[in-house]
Parts: structure tokens; C-alpha cells; sequence
């Protein structure tokens, strides 16, 4: 009898006893894992925002001379770089850094984050409703979408990855360039079909206007026409998008100052750029796309570069006195002089003098001196020209050596300065000059405003191109002009345009704003255009596409990863 209950408790305990696999799998509770950190909403909330960091971190605040934010212009026909310009064809080789950390790497990235969320999202842990499992699939996929547009563009065919990747994977290989293109059209039209409109979301997060502009653009890549022209008008005829053709802002009620009036501005394209207005909820309808940058915050960011990278070291301006002896233009850096900039980015002469030659110079208003800033008033009380014009009144400005001509002077740009607005941290307690500031790395660098990834002029720009190419000037002219009639610059005639004057334009209203780099990659003619407006340095023929990096081919050792040719 004892036998037979024991049997039975054995058997007992046999079919209850648990599933050891089980029992060893451990849930944490207390900390966030793989297991518990995508299941709610609020979840993969905190994964879209982290998206939208690594996008701002990752391609606007580098400070390398061919990494991202600059290379967007030193690799291009439109600006060098300080001393380093003539090296950039050497740069570019399949083991430097360049080709790697600039795209490569932060574009993968951000895709395998995406693929992640997207991943997760279709999981039975999560408890997502139908409605925003769509939403964050449709914002994750958005960033993948643009990702590998901007890959296929500057990279030709790159593999394509739409899941995560859990473990060592050494067989990659690439797809073409138009089945990279083709991936960035099911990802953005999927965005645009299910982000919501443009007046739902906060200014901080993308729609359905950025995920429709993103996909004009690459079906311009595609030469696809009528699809760009399809996905364009989508933005431009939305009663939400409108260009800003009136003065408006943070800026507009300000008092005229002789001293610098240039500060104070004269048209809606100077207000475009002034802190405060680059956000839908300050009245912009023009903004599709704004890359938020709080000063002091946490999370907020460390503000864009932009006006310490290209403006030029006006602070560090000299001047001979009567006596012989020198004077600095401006006593200290000044908010309202480029503030304390390290001039390390000259624009070209194609930018300075070709493009605005073309346009009408002294109608066009994104050409006049409170835009573009080409002469300066002395405004140091220990010079003897104090008061005085420095080329207007032809005074005997240093410009005698390399370091004079290439980072104390050239014309700057009113959109990248932050023209009054540096937060009074950084201002000195002299300020017998109004607006002086500190020399001290930091917040002195930086423009503190927002920052735009996509504006709708550039949307106008895009279905101008297309119509060029499906053989209708005259709808490319029209919308040419209305970029141009908002500045008051002369009409274009349709027998006019053609691919040039369209880079041109793009030039003249979305310097530093557009990647000129890629425009010019995406249409072949990197190599022409730098070679022939861009004198410091040659770029190769095979350049028209960057390297695939060595790296990740030396990796790749269970299949071949191809070279672009040219690249040894």
C-alpha cells in the first residue's frame, strides 16, 4: 500500500512539476530589460522620442571638418573648410573615418532602432491598441524611410536590414540602388498614409506633410516624375502650408539700430531665422519638420554650431590706427557681429557672387545687407575709426595673411547668427559696446534657435525639378517664382530654367539648410559641380558615390560586400 501511494505522489509531481525552462526564465521587475521595456504605449513612446535625439545629436552637432553637419557644404560647390579643404578627396577612401561615421554609421543606427520599435510593436506582450501600434509603426518607419533614401543617394546600393538584429551576422550584401530607393517608398508612404495631419502633432514630432515631402524627394532620386510631383502637391496644396510672405515674429517690432542694422531686419525671410519663429506654434505655416534645441534644459540639447562654423572671427578683426599701431574691429565678441565664431567655413565665390548675379543682386531680398552681411561698422571707442564703414568708407582693414582672409573677414550669413538673442549668460558686464559677449567656449558658439530639417519652399523647389524633368518648364518656372516673388526677386522665364538655375535657386533660399552634398549626389553631379565651382580641392571621378567602408566589408566574412568602383 505504501508503495502504491508513493507511485501515485511521484506521478503527481511528475505532471505538476514545472517547465524548468521556465522556472530559470527571469522577468525582471524592478529595472527595465529586453522583456519588459516595449510593452506599453508610453513605452515606445520613449523610443520614438529617442529617434528623434539620435537624429538631432547624431547629424547636427558634430564639429569634424568633413562630418556631419559641415560635410553637407564642404563636400559640395558651395563652401570649404579652413585649412583642411585640399585633403577631402583623401578623406574620402574606404578606410578613413569619413565615409563611415558621417552616414554610414548613424544611418544604421537609427534603422536598427526603427526596426526594433517596429519589431517589438508586433509582439503579444505589448498592449498597444490597433490605432497606436500604427502610429508608432508609422513614425518608426518614417525615420527607416529616410534613412536609407539618404544611403541609396550617397552610398548607391547598401543591404537593406528591416528586422533587429539579436546576434553576430557577417553576410551581408547589397541591394540596388533602386530597391534601396523602392524600401524608402514603402516606409514613407506607409508614414504618410498613417501619421497624423500636420496641425495634430506638437511641434517636435514629424506628419504626415514631412513623411509626403520626404517621399518627393525620393522619387525625385527615382526619377520618378509624376509620383514627386503627386507626393509635392500633396504639401503644397494643403490648406495648413502656406510660404511666410509678411514680417512676422519675435522680431518684427524692433526699433532700427545704426550701429548694426542688419540686426533688426527688413523681410519675412530674415524673420524665417530669428529664435522663436521657426515652430508652427509661433505662427509659422511654413515649417514642415523643426528640430527642437532648449538652452539649459535637460534633454534639450547642445544647440547646433552653425554660427560658430560659419561666420567669420569679426572679434578678432584688426585695423591700423592713424599712428600705425592696430585696433580690433569690435572690443569683444558680439551677438550682434556673428557672435564669438571660429571662421572655419568660407562660402565660394559661386555662392557669393555667381548665383546672385543670375537673380538680380540688389532686388533680390535674401541678397540684401541685412541677409547677407557684407560690410561692418567699427564699433570699438579704442579705434580711430570708430563709427566708421569698413569698406564703404574703405578703411585700412589687416587683410594681409592667410589667417586674415580666410577666418577674420568674408561676407556672412544673417540666418545662421543669432543676432541679439545670446542668452545673458554669456554676455560680459562691459558692455560699452551693446552686445558684447564672452570668448569662452559654450553657449557663445551656439545659434540658439530651432533648427529647420524641412520648410516648405524647399517642397516648391522639389515639383519645380520634377516638372523640369517631365518636360514642363513653364509649371517649373511658376513654382520657382513663388519662392522668388516672396523675395522680391525678378521672375524667372521658363526658357530659362533648366538644372543649373534650379541648384542656383536652391542655393540662393536653402543655404546651410538643404544637404547640398546629397542634392548634388543624387543627381550625379557632385564631381562636376565641386570641380568646377569649389577651387580648393578636386574631387576624383569615381566620387560621385562614397566608399563603402572597409570596415564593414573586412566584417563581412560569410559573403561579399562589393565596393563602389574606383575605390581600391
Amino acid at each position: 500500500m505504501k508503495t502504491i501511494k508513493l507511485l501515485i505522489i511521484i506521478t503527481i509531481l511528475i505532471i505538476t512539476s514545472c517547465n524548468e525552462s521556465e522556472f530559470l526564465h527571469e522577468v525582471p521587475l524592478s529595472f527595465y530589460s529586453p522583456e519588459n521595456s516595449y510593452v506599453t504605449y508610453k513605452d515606445f513612446e520613449a523610443s520614438i522620442y529617442n529617434l528623434y535625439f539620435r537624429f538631432r545629436d547624431d547629424f547636427y552637432l558634430g564639429r569634424a571638418a568633413y562630418g556631419h553637419p559641415s560635410v553637407t557644404v564642404t563636400c559640395s560647390d558651395l563652401a570649404s573648410y579652413d585649412t583642411v579643404a585640399d585633403k577631402l578627396p583623401d578623406l574620402l577612401t574606404p578606410t578613413g573615418t569619413m565615409a563611415y561615421t558621417s552616414y554610414w554609421k548613424p544611418c544604421y543606427r537609427l534603422i536598427y532602432d526603427a526596426n526594433v520599435i517596429i519589431g517589438r510593436s508586433e509582439l503579444e506582450i505589448t498592449e498597444l491598441t490597433p490605432e497606436e501600434k500604427t502610429k508608432i509603426q508609422a513614425e518608426a518607419r518614417f525615420f527607416r524611410g529616410y534613412m536609407y533614401k539618404w544611403l541609396a543617394d550617397i552610398y548607391g546600393g547598401v543591404p537593406i536590414v528591416l528586422e533587429e538584429t539579436t546576434e553576430p551576422k557577417r553576410d551581408y550584401v547589397r541591394a540596388s540602388q533602386m530597391e534601396v530607393y523602392e524600401q524608402s517608398v514603402s516606409d514613407l508612404k506607409f508614414a504618410a498614409e498613417n501619421l497624423p495631419a500636420i496641425n495634430e502633432v506638437d511641434d517636435s514630432r514629424v506628419s504626415n506633410m514631412a513623411a509626403y515631402h520626404a517621399l518627393a524627394g525620393t522619387y525625385l532620386s527615382m526619377k520618378q516624375w509624376d509620383n514627386c510631383i503627386t507626393a509635392a502637391t500633396s504639401v503644397i496644396n494643403n490648406p495648413n502650408m502656406s510660404l511666410m510672405t509678411e514680417r512676422f515674429g519675435t522680431r518684427v517690432n524692433d526699433t532700427f539700430n545704426p550701429d548694426f542694422p542688419w540686426a533688426s531686419g527688413g523681410d519675412a525671410y530674415w524673420d524665417l531665422f530669428r529664435k522663436g519663429n521657426q515652430n508652427r506654434s509661433s505662427g509659422n505655416t511654413e515649417a514642415i519638420w523643426v528640430l527642437q534645441r532648449e538652452f539649459n534644459i535637460s534633454g534639450g540639447g547642445a544647440n547646433y554650431e552653425i554660427e560658430c562654423r560659419f561666420n567669420p572671427r569679426t572679434w578678432r578683426l584688426k585695423l591700423y590706427n592713424n599712428d600705425g599701431s592696430t585696433s580690433t574691429l569690435i572690443p569683444y565678441p558680439n551677438t550682434y557681429y556673428g557672435g564669438r565664431a571660429a571662421g572655419q567655413t568660407k562660402f565660394s565665390y559661386y555662392f557669393y557672387s555667381t548665383i546672385w548675379n543670375r537673380s538680380g543682386f540688389d532686388q533680390d531680398k535674401r541678397n540684401a545687407d541685412y541677409n547677407i552681411i557684407r560690410d561692418l561698422k567699427v564699433n570699438n571707442p579704442k579705434s580711430d575709426h570708430n563709427g566708421k564703414w569698413m569698406f564703404k568708407d574703405n578703411l585700412p582693414i589687416i587683410l594681409e595673411s592667410y589667417t586674415d582672409t580666410t577666418r577674420d573677414w568674408y561676407p556672412f550669413l544673417a540666418k545662421v547668427s543669432s543676432m541679439g538673442d545670446h542668452p545673458k549668460e554669456v554676455w560680459v558686464e562691459d558692455q560699452t559696446v551693446h552686445g558684447s559677449i564672452t570668448t569662452t567656449i559654450g553657449p557663445s558658439f551656439y545659434t540658439h534657435r530651432d533648427e529647420y530639417e524641412m520648410r516648405l519652399a524647399e517642397t516648391y523647389l522639389i515639383r519645380a525639378e520634377a516638372y523640369l524633368m517631365d518636360g514642363d518648364p513653364d509649371k517649373a518656372a511658376d513654382d520657382i517664382n513663388v519662392i522668388r516673388r516672396r523675395a522680391e526677386a525678378p521672375d524667372v522665364e521658363s526658357s530659362e530654367v533648366d538644372i543649373d538655375y534650379i541648384l542656383d535657386e536652391r542655393a540662393r533660399e536653402l543655404i546651410l539648410e538643404e544637404n547640398r552634398m546629397v542634392t548634388l549626389m543624387r543627381l550625379g553631379l557632385l564631381v562636376e559641380r565641386v570641380n568646377k565651382y569649389n577651387p580648393f580641392f578636386n574631387l576624383y571621378p569615381h566620387q560621385n558615390l562614397w566608399p563603402i567602408p572597409y570596415s564593414e566589408i573586412e566584417k563581412n566574412t560569410e559573403a561579399v560586400l562589393e565596393q563602389n568602383p574606383g575605390y581600391n
